[in-house]
């Protein structure tokens, strides 16, 4: 199968794809509502489509095939779309790395401190900012146990 890695947060599947076409898929999922599906491919361009039935999006994320799935279920059922602005490859490559190693995000500001796992689920809140030592220091801390962190 051709899918990489799959994630699903804040109502939004994020799939990556071992795929010569196609690198990256993803899905807005408002309930009740088409899909709207953005597309990136293997050189950097994306494609928004919108209003998209979320089988044919569940299809073609877990075809074999995410090119060939595309143009059947996708582009030949012409689908609005729109293309954009091509998109930062590297820092999906780093997002991918990060979501799969079971990374945390970690945020301090001016709400308070909290840690949140590769889904965006929180598992840690307080509501003060932590003063920069301390909030290095719990870093260097999850660092050091094996963790990676990411600041947000």
């Amino acid at each position: 199968m051709a899918k990489k890695f799959n994630v699903y947060c804040n109502n939004v599947d994020k799939t990556w794809y071992d795929s010569s076409n196609i690198v990256y898929t993803e899905c807005i999922d408002n309930d009740n509502e088409p899909k709207t599906l953005k597309v990136v491919f293997s050189n950097g361009t994306q494609y928004q489509y919108n209003n998209v039935n979320v089988n044919d999006y569940l299809l073609l994320r877990e075809s074999q095939s995410q090119g060939k799935s595309l143009n059947r279920l996708i582009k030949e059922k012409k689908y609005d779309y729109v293309k954009l602005e091509n998109a930062d490859l590297n820092s999906i490559e780093e997002e991918l790395f990060f979501r799969s190693k079971n990374g945390f995000y970690i945020e301090n500001n001016e709400t308070g401190f909290e840690i949140k796992n590769n889904k965006d689920e929180s598992v840690f809140k307080i509501s003060k900012q932590l003063d920069n030592e301390c909030f290095e220091m719990v870093n260097d801390i999850l660092k050091s146990v094996g963790i990676i962190t990411k600041i947000v």
